[in-house]
């Protein structure tokens, strides 16, 4: 699979196990003056950011942000998410307590 291009080996830090001060995923109803396509673009660049996903639903964008601070964060969410015309609203849902982080290969590569 690896030969293939199907697999790629990454190692992945649990940002629990590593105690940031501040993880959070935020829920982002992005704007008529946008798309989905173009903020996830824009979000993606920042390294606080670790993951980004076009959603169904009650939101168009689904991103979990990492912190070092409660202070890095309270930044990154006045820098980028406030005052922004591309986000029409957004909601920040913190982590309280992981139960599971698993990875899971689905379907077997041809």
């Amino acid at each position: 699979m690896k030969e293939a291009g199907a697999l790629k080996i990454v190692a992945l830090a649990d940002p629990m196990a590593i105690r940031y001060k501040a993880d959070a995923m935020i829920g982002i109803k992005v704007s008529n003056l946008s798309s989905p396509r173009q903020v996830a673009k824009r979000l993606a660049e920042y390294s606080e950011i670790v993951y980004v996903v076009w959603v169904s639903g009650r939101f168009d964008l689904l991103i979990e942000v990492v912190c070092e601070t409660e202070e890095a964060f309270r930044i990154f969410l006045d820098a980028h998410c406030y005052r922004h015309n591309d986000i029409e609203q957004f909601e920040i849902m913190s982590s309280i307590e992981m139960f599971k982080n698993q990875f899971l290969l689905k379907r077997q590569a041809v």
